[in-house]
C-alpha cells in the first residue's frame, strides 16, 4: 500500500500568502491578448496540439479578454484558420456562443452548430467557411475565469463535400483536460517568476 506524502504548512511561507496573491492578482491583470502569446511556452502549446488532435479539430483558439472586458480576442491559435483570427479579430461579450460560454462559465459542444441563431457568422463569412461543428470550454488561470477555448470543425462555405465527424463527449473532455492542463502551466510559470525560483 502506497504512503501519502503530507506537507504541512509552514508559518514562515503562509505569512506571506496574502501579499503572494495580491502580486499575482496584480500580474494576472497586466495580462492581456496581446502579450498572453509570450507565456505560450513549447510544453503550452504541445498540450493544446494533443487536445486539438484528440478532439479532431481543424482549429483552435483562445480568446482573452480585451483591456475593456467587453470583447474576446482570439490571441494564441493552431490551425490555419486559427492563425489568421490571432490578433486579427475580437468578437463583443454579448454576442455569439464564445460570449455565452464566457458568461455562463459552462462548457458548449454542438455539431451542426451553423444552424444555432446564437452562433456567430462573422467569422465564417470573414474566412469563406462554415462551421459546422464547435466546442468551447471556459479558460481560467489564477482563481479566475480570464477567456474560453474554442475548436471546430470546417467546411468550405456553399460547399457539398461530405459534412465533418462532428465531435463527441470525449471531444469536450479531451479539450477540457487540455485547457486545465493549459491553466496550470500558466499558474506554475506565473508563480515560479514571482518568486524568482
Amino acid at each position: 500500500m502506497p504512503v501519502r506524502l503530507n506537507i504541512l504548512p509552514d508559518e514562515r511561507i503562509s505569512s506571506l500568502s496574502p501579499s503572494l496573491e495580491n502580486r499575482l492578482l496584480t500580474i494576472a491583470e497586466q495580462i492581456s491578448p496581446e502579450n498572453f502569446p509570450s507565456l505560450c511556452d513549447s510544453m503550452i502549446r504541445y498540450v493544446l496540439e494533443q487536445g486539438f488532435h484528440l478532439a479532431g479539430a481543424d482549429s483552435e483558439l483562445i480568446w482573452l479578454l480585451d483591456r475593456s472586458r467587453e470583447n474576446l480576442v482570439p490571441c494564441f491559435g493552431i490551425g490555419e484558420a486559427a492563425e489568421k483570427l490571432t490578433l486579427n479579430y475580437s468578437q463583443p461579450l454579448r454576442e455569439g456562443i464564445i460570449g455565452m460560454v464566457m458568461a455562463s462559465e459552462q462548457p458548449f459542444v454542438e455539431n451542426e452548430v451553423f444552424k444555432n441563431e446564437r452562433h456567430s457568422k462573422i467569422v465564417d463569412m470573414k474566412l469563406r467557411q462554415q462551421t459546422y461543428a464547435m466546442i468551447v470550454v471556459p479558460f481560467y488561470f489564477l482563481r479566475q475565469c480570464r477567456g474560453v477555448i474554442s475548436c471546430v470543425q470546417l467546411k468550405n462555405a456553399d460547399s457539398s463535400e461530405v459534412d465533418p465527424p462532428g465531435f463527441r463527449v470525449e471531444h469536450l473532455q479531451a479539450i477540457q483536460r487540455a485547457g486545465a492542463l493549459v491553466s496550470e502551466l500558466i499558474d506554475y510559470h506565473l508563480l515560479r517568476q514571482t518568486v524568482q525560483w
